[in-house]
This record gives structure tokens, C-alpha cells and sequence, in this order.
């Protein structure tokens, strides 16, 4: 009797992570809108496309500051741009290099928009990190803060089919994070 009821127990459980997993990849076929504009555009550094998309939209006049956040130390403006970058397109762009993760780079923006009186921004990252990162930072920043998402199509995540290699494997990853500060917000431990 004991063993029947350990096998629907388990069962229940199984069927509540995948109904969650299944939740969780609803947001992955949305598509962008043109951002409307905003005071910052952030792009958290770390996948392809991603860095271009926010120049582009700076060179669009979404924002009058692109920030790349988590920006490796040793780099600058003419090693991550290859040199492609007029002097006034570099004093409007912002390196920051202190943070390491997606909670440091939101803790690390937060202080920046605080300290500059900035109330909105686009947030760029990919399409299979965005609901994590977006999740972050709205957890960090004051409510008042607008944070408009864009996703970044990325050649190591296929949208159309996120069930199969290694879309699943970053997936499933992503997942699992998620839902690792989600609890980690509830507990108050962050």
C-alpha cells in the first residue's frame, strides 16, 4: 500500500514540474515590438547578437545611454565595438564590469539608474534568458522603475524547436535557476 501511494506521490510531482517546465517556455515564440524609448538600454553581455542589438537601438535614439553589463575587466569600447565606434557614440556608452551573474548585473544597474535619476529602460538578453533576467530585475529595482524586455535570437538557441539538444539542455538549465530565485525572493534570501 505504502509503495502505491510513493508512485502517486511521485507521479503528482512529475506531472506539477512539467505543467512549471511547460510554463515556463510559453513566453519563448513572443516577438519584440520597436521599444518605444526609454531613459537606458541594457544588454546583459554573455551571447551572441546581443551587444549589436543595443547599439542598434542606441543608434535608433531608443536611449541616450547603452549600458553593457557584466563587461569582462581587461575589456573597452574599441575591443567589444572592433574600433567601429565615433567618440560621441563612446561617451554614450557605459561598461560595466563589477558584475559577474545576472543578480550582481541588476544589483550593479539598480545603482546606476539610482544614481543617475533614470526611471526606465530596454533590457536586452536572449530569448531563453529573458524570463529569468526580467524576473531579477524586477525583483531589484524600485516598482517605479519601467523595464521594457527585448529578446535576442541566438544562434546556439532555436525557438521553433527549444524541445530538441541543445535548446532543451539551456532550457532546462534556465529553468532550474529560475525557479532556484524564485524561492530564493520567497525566502528572503536575496
Amino acid at each position: 500500500m505504502m509503495k502505491g501511494g510513493l508512485i502517486a506521490a511521485c507521479a503528482v510531482l512529475l506531472a506539477v514540474i512539467v505543467y512549471l517546465f511547460l510554463d515556463f517556455t510559453a513566453g519563448l515564440k513572443y516577438k519584440n515590438a520597436e521599444p518605444a524609448g526609454a531613459d537606458a538600454i541594457v544588454v546583459l553581455t554573455g551571447g551572441v547578437g546581443r551587444v549589436e542589438e543595443g547599439l542598434s537601438l542606441l543608434r535608433k535614439g531608443k536611449a541616450g545611454l547603452l549600458v553593457l553589463s557584466g563587461v569582462h575587466e581587461d575589456a573597452d569600447h574599441d575591443s567589444i565595438f572592433l574600433n567601429s565606434l565615433n567618440k560621441a557614440e563612446k561617451l554614450n556608452i557605459l561598461l560595466e564590469k563589477r558584475s559577474g551573474s545576472t543578480y550582481e548585473n541588476a544589483v550593479e544597474v539598480k545603482r546606476f539608474m539610482e544614481e543617475r535619476g533614470f526611471k526606465s529602460m530596454v533590457l536586452i538578453t536572449s530569448v531563453y534568458h529573458m524570463k529569468r533576467a526580467e524576473y531579477i530585475f524586477r525583483k531589484i529595482m524600485p516598482p517605479e522603475i519601467r523595464i521594457e524586455p527585448y529578446r535576442v535570437s541566438t544562434p546556439n538557441f532555436d525557438e521553433e524547436r527549444w524541445w530538441h539538444g541543445r535548446s532543451l539542455v539551456l532550457l532546462i538549465i534556465e529553468f532550474l535557476k529560475y525557479n532556484w530565485y524564485e524561492v530564493g525572493f520567497g525566502a528572503g534570501a536575496f
